[in-house]
């Protein structure tokens, strides 16, 4: 929507952080994998203009900042006296004299975007790098969820028209749009239109701005896609590998103190039946949720769900991993049977945790240094 923009002077860029989670969304869109019945191009329109921002921000961030190894910082600047930036893309870093940049505007219509409206903001980038308030970007792309009129994606691949358009309808569209007090086409600011390189001017489609979402670890969260049938989860390699040092030297350890003598190889116990059993079910389960934890990485692009599953079971264990009377083999066997009675609630991997990834998450703790078997 038209925004007022405040006449003021020029301030330093301020940064913004990473977009933040949309709110309740794995109890609201993944409590079951399948997310709701609801194609994404309508979920999209069932956005308020603040979320579609978010959701601009989020692609920008995760898609467009992986692809274009040129983008060093990503901004949100959409508000008042944005002067008509809403999420801006750094090429080059602050130290640089002319930062190059390019700026994606949202607009968030019941309607395709005309060429009406976008010539407001258009005036907009005009007049304030006439002004010299910023910079004119390599790229100025309009992000919509209904797309662009056919008339105005005719100005915008001809861009000596779409001069001609806003310099013709400058007092229609532009002169009250900008800021507070009128802006009119002086000569100079005609002069300064006649030299302006039309070409940065460019409209991302619907379709294709979803399509690219969904290469995010975002898109997940907010449009509830179904998720992959889980892979069967791998078996454990011959030998011990460095990414099981961890809870290996606790089973270890475990296995001494029952001994009665320090085990440095899994080679000492390997003729006492109950140990190797131990041993070698720790590990299958330990790699049953490796599998997990692919799943959460690969199909629904964000590993932090297994970081938040994890933290789950640490924080649900605790009493039985850290009871000081117990040896370090009943802690190991009480956390491990505590495991399989933990109530999971709505938490985005519950439906696709089995019984030996409850086991294999002591195994993860251990191996994260999150618990300590034996004192």
């Amino acid at each position: 929507m038209p925004k007022s923009a405040v006449d003021d002077k020029p301030s330093a860029p301020e940064a913004f952080p990473s977009p933040t989670p949309w709110p309740g969304a794995n109890a609201r869109l993944l409590g079951l994998g399948i997310g709701l019945p609801v194609s994404e191009l309508d979920r999209l329109a069932q956005f308020s203009a603040a979320e579609f921002e978010r959701f601009t921000l989020e692609w920008v961030s995760d898609y467009l900042a992986i692809k274009v190894p040129e983008i060093v910082e990503v901004q949100q600047r959409g508000g008042a006296g944005d002067k008509g930036r809403d999420v801006l893309a750094w090429l080059d870093q602050t130290k640089v004299l002319r930062r190059r940049w390019r700026l994606y505007q949202c607009k968030h219509y019941g309607a395709a975007l005309g060429a009406g409206i976008a010539a407001a903001e258009i005036g907009k980038v005009i007049f304030y790098t006439h002004r010299g308030d910023y910079t004119v970007p390599e790229q100025y792309v309009f992000v919509t969820h209904k797309g662009v009129t056919s008339p105005f994606q005719d100005l915008i691949d001809a861009p000596e028209k779409l001069r001609s358009f806003i310099i013709t309808n400058w007092d229609k569209h532009c002169r009250d749009e900008i800021r507070k007090q009128p802006v009119d086409l002086s000569v100079e600011l005609k002069e300064y239109i006649n030299n302006f390189d039309f070409s940065i001017f460019r409209a991302k489609q619907p379709l294709e701005l979803l399509k690219e979402h969904a290469q995010t670890r975002y898109h997940l969260t907010v449009f509830g896609a179904p998720l992959i049938d889980r892979a069967v989860p791998p078996s454990p390699p011959s030998e011990v590998t460095p990414g099981e040092t961890g809870y290996v030297t606790q089973l270890f350890a475990v296995i001494g103190e029952q001994m009665g003598a320090p085990v440095l190889s899994h080679k000492e116990f390997s003729h006492i039946d109950k140990y190797r059993k131990l041993f070698d079910r720790s590990r299958i389960t330990f790699y049953s949720t490796e599998g997990l934890k692919e799943l959460a990485r690969d199909q629904m692009a964000d590993v932090r769900f297994f970081e938040t599953l994890l933290d789950e079971f640490g924080n649900s264990l605790y009493h039985w991993y850290s009871d000081i009377a117990a040896s370090g083999y009943q802690r190991l066997l009480n956390t491990v049977k505590g495991s399989q009675s933990i109530q999971l609630g709505s938490h985005a991997l519950a439906p696709h945790v089995l019984a030996n990834d409850r086991e294999g998450m002591c195994h993860q703790m251990a191996n994260e240094g999150l618990v300590q078997w034996c004192e």
